[in-house]
């Protein structure tokens, strides 16, 4: 698939060529978030029946739903249900979910490594950002900021794509926090939802969507990215994160103050322009 050739900007603004797709295999955009790395077992489970093959695709055992099992790292590569490989795909029937450690996950789940074991969750992009609205933001926020977090989300973990030779992201606050089916409410998909593939590009890439809690009333510049200047902020709380880019309280008062979610982050990060994912 080459789902990020061609993104379609306000108007007739045409910007080519954003990201190549290496996961071929995908009818949706794709986004690769390790869940783990470890030394330890990790307990995996699935909500319907599923396949365990390995990188070459072959199917070398099933799991039968509901039920854990435990993952363990070996010299050979992860040890699951009497097969050993360096590459198992934990791979549900359609609509199925895969539970790692407890936390249901929606997509595929590879579990890979020699004596350690990394496990890595295949979703989609707008599955992964309603996680991340809901976990970076809360359901508690107004719909303008949280439209303008899944636009931040969703532009970060596309201008980060194959930074890691395995996966794209982290889950935890070293790239953006994602937790799954377990944290998706209401307000964090109609968010998801009312912005599904818009996204931000300056300079002919995707944005990298930096933002944290709270400035303090004033935003950090990162010298050499334009859009991420130094500009006051609005937020009423100290500063909370290291305050560049887009506050996440400076964009709830803007969307208290009646801005949309297009003005919030045209403001927080100057000179980008909105654009559309191709469906």
């Amino acid at each position: 698939m080459n789902a990020g050739q061609w993104v379609r900007l306000t108007g007739s603004l045409i910007v080519a060529a954003l990201l190549a797709w290496v996961e071929t295999t995908w009818a949706r955009v794709t986004v690769r978030v390790q869940l783990a790395n470890t030394h330890a077992p990790l307990t995996v489970g699935v909500s319907v029946p599923a396949q365990l093959t390995d990188g070459r695709g072959q199917i070398l055992a099933e799991l039968p739903p509901m039920q854990g099992f435990m993952a363990q790292p070996s010299p050979r590569g992860v040890y699951l249900r009497e097969v050993v490989s360096p590459l198992l795909f934990i791979r549900p029937q359609a609509g199925g979910m895969v539970a790692v450690n407890g936390r249901w996950y929606a997509g595929e789940v590879l579990l890979m490594g020699h004596n350690q074991l990394m496990a890595i969750n295949y979703v989609d992009l707008e599955d992964y950002v309603a996680s991340v609205v809901d976990a970076e933001m809360g359901a508690s926020f107004l719909p303008e900021a949280l439209k303008a977090q899944a636009v931040a989300a969703r532009s970060y973990v596309l201008y980060h794509r194959n930074s890691q030779r395995w996966f794209d992201v982290f889950s935890d606050t070293r790239s953006q926090v994602y937790r799954g089916l377990s944290q998706r409410s209401a307000a964090a998909l109609a968010a998801t939802q009312a912005t599904r593939g818009v996204v931000m590009v300056y300079g002919g890439q995707f944005v990298n969507a930096m933002y944290s809690a709270s400035s303090g009333g004033q935003t950090v510049g990162v010298s050499g990215i334009p859009y991420l200047s130094s500009l006051p902020d609005v937020s009423p709380y100290p500063k909370h994160g290291h305050g560049i880019g887009m506050s996440q309280w400076g964009a709830q008062e803007l969307a208290r103050q009646g801005w949309n979610y297009r003005q919030i982050l045209t403001y927080y990060y100057r000179g980008v322009s909105l654009g559309r994912l191709p469906d």
